[in-house]
């Protein structure tokens, strides 16, 4: 009878270790290691997925508004804008900016309904006959709220690019330029120019 016991015990023993060895994870019935991946190494797409969308968000850009003699505009907080007479303002941007070296000075003269606006361009550029003035083009340039004349030469010998706009009572001159560097003319203060342009209002 004791033998008999020993036996289904050893049977029973045997059967489960048996079950064991085929049912348990990651463990092939040779023995080797199983072709299965864990979590742990799965692809994680929430992750991806939420990588792509904070490479798709833009900062959000503060503005200010500064308005005088009729004229309007929005550029960003970071610019600065300086009086530099009662009819004339100058911009300069942020230091960080690939445009700091350049500035643009906004100035404002009277003018009336009717008369030509290409001889009052005229006679502003060469109101003094001491500088030698050249034009090279004249074209028509928008901004945010109508048209005005932009007026590229040079003005002794310096490349030299000026915007004119008008209303009912004022003629405003936009003039470009490179801080402390005259001979480089205005040419790379475009960028600068065009984004002041594009706010401007009058």
């Amino acid at each position: 009878m004791f033998f008999l016991w020993m036996f289904i015990v050893v049977m029973v023993a045997g059967g489960t270790f048996l079950f064991i060895e085929h049912s348990a994870p990651g463990v092939t019935t040779d023995g080797g290691a199983a072709a299965s991946v864990s979590p742990a190494t799965e692809p994680n797409t929430d992750i991806q997925q939420g990588n792509d969308v904070s490479s798709t968000m833009t900062a959000t850009v503060v503005m200010q508004t500064f308005s005088n003699d009729g004229y309007s505009f929005d550029v960003p907080a970071s610019w600065n804008i300086e009086r530099t007479g009662t009819d004339t303002i100058a911009l300069h941007t942020d230091a960080s900016s690939t445009s700091a070296a350049c500035k643009i000075e906004v100035s404002a003269f009277p003018f009336a309904s009717g008369v030509d606006v290409a001889d009052w361009i005229g006679h502003r550029i060469g109101a003094d006959p001491s500088l030698a003035v050249a034009e090279r083009s004249s074209e028509n340039i928008s901004f945010a709220s109508g048209t005005g004349v932009k007026w590229i030469g040079t003005i002794d010998g310096i490349s030299t690019t000026l915007v004119y706009a008008f209303n009912g009572q004022h003629a405003y001159e936009i003039a470009p330029s490179v801080i402390g560097d005259s001979v480089s003319g205005s040419a790379q203060c475009d960028d600068m120019l065009k984004v002041f342009l594009s706010a401007l209002k009058i």
